[in-house]
């Protein structure tokens, strides 16, 4: 009897126990495509249109599995792998990386904050999405800030914590190259303030390269809205050392973060010009015309300071998308932009949303069907 009433006491126990800690696992994505048409693309028989199958305008084709357990006390265990894919060929995104949008796990804790740990989205690139009247576009020419100031970093730790409607986030991606604590490694902090439909929010960022050239970053912007408006602005100024370079190959100083270098120009690979300096900003809006049916406008404008020694240049995208959605999950777009390139940058190969073939405009249209799960 007292071996089956301990054996009844250890079940109740354990009950008790997995009662507590409750858990969960859920499967998400989204699938965006579209069919787009752009002017002044490279060929062999010089600048040409091109009309492709290519990823969407507004998100970038994913799947990801995220987790979340209850370990008492309000804390909780997290974690996200989110693996990208080009849905035209069924090959991987992000490099080849099986997991190459996020994968980290972390703690969670409504009094202490949140921790996290792995590949994670930069402050910058997070918070600054905020503020960009596509929540930063998926196509090249509409995609500035992954360049500008990268996307996600590699052997990341990020604690965030919040305070009625402000939010204070820190970060470290540490190098992990032999012999230096200081060399591919990131430091960044992020602060903003969110209530009654007004977001503000300010970034700061230092990167290393392998040579311990350094990218320095500021910016800030903020989004309104009131009835069916949103309006959105941005600045963002970043700076980079004559000779920054990003690595091509993972385990490399800065690799797999979506940066532009300031190493290889127009005179030549590994020409070393003077520091680079993006002077960056956008403005743009959005109106929902009905519960289904919303347009967004939006202007971006990088003034390139010492493109080449000190040669400087323009890069500005206009663009209109018009969004139905047929559900809560799947909508389809129309979207138009109008991208010029001026001075140094018409040629300049470190451009965010790269060269046009040596030419100084481009145009693109774009017809896209997105779903969510």
């Amino acid at each position: 009897m007292k071996l089956k009433s301990a054996m009844i006491g250890v079940s109740c126990m354990l009950a008790t126990g997995l009662a507590q800690a409750q858990s969960s696992v859920t499967l998400y994505g989204a699938i965006d495509t579209s069919l787009r048409y752009t002017t002044n693309n490279k060929g062999a028989n010089g600048p040409g249109s091109v009309l492709q199958l290519t990823q969407g305008a507004i998100q970038g084709s994913r799947w990801g599995l995220r987790g979340s357990e209850d370990l008492g006390g309000g804390t909780r265990a997290l974690f996200d792998l989110e693996s990208g894919f080009l849905l035209n060929n069924g090959t991987f995104d992000q490099q080849g990386q099986l997991f190459g949008r996020q994968a980290w796990v972390g703690l969670s804790n409504p009094v202490f904050g949140r921790l996290l740990a792995g590949r994670i989205y930069g402050i910058p690139f997070g918070l600054l999405s905020d503020f960009d009247p596509l929540g930063i576009g998926n196509y090249l020419e509409n995609a500035y800030i992954p360049r500008i100031v990268g996307c996600r970093y590699d052997n990341t730790v990020d604690y965030s914590i919040s305070r009625g409607p402000f939010t204070l986030e820190l970060q470290r991606g540490i190098g992990g190259q032999a012999g230096s604590a200081v060399q591919g490694s990131t430091t960044a902090m992020g602060l903003s303030y969110n209530q009654n439909g007004l977001e503000i929010g300010g970034v700061a960022q230092e990167s290393r390269d392998a040579n311990e050239k350094k990218l320095i970053i500021f910016g800030g912007g903020s989004h309104y809205t009131i009835g069916p408006v949103t309006l959105y602005a941005m600045y963002l100024n970043a700076r980079r050392d004559a000779g920054f370079t990003v690595s091509s190959a993972t385990g490399g100083a800065l690799a797999n973060t979506s940066l532009i270098g300031n190493s290889t120009t127009v005179l030549g690979a590994n020409t070393q010009t003077a520091q680079r300096i993006d002077s960056y900003m956008s403005f743009g809006a959005g109106y929902r015309i009905t519960p289904a049916l919303s347009i967004t406008g939006g202007y971006f404008q990088d003034n390139v300071g010492h493109v080449v020694n000190d040669q400087s240049g323009k890069i500005r995208t206009a663009l209109v998308n018009v969004d139905y959605l047929l559900s809560k999950r799947t909508d389809i777009y129309a979207e138009v932009d109008r991208n010029w390139l001026s001075g140094a940058s018409v040629t300049d190969p470190n451009n965010p949303p790269l060269t046009f073939a040596s030419r100084s405009t481009r145009t693109g249209v774009g017809l896209g069907l997105r779903t969510r799960f």
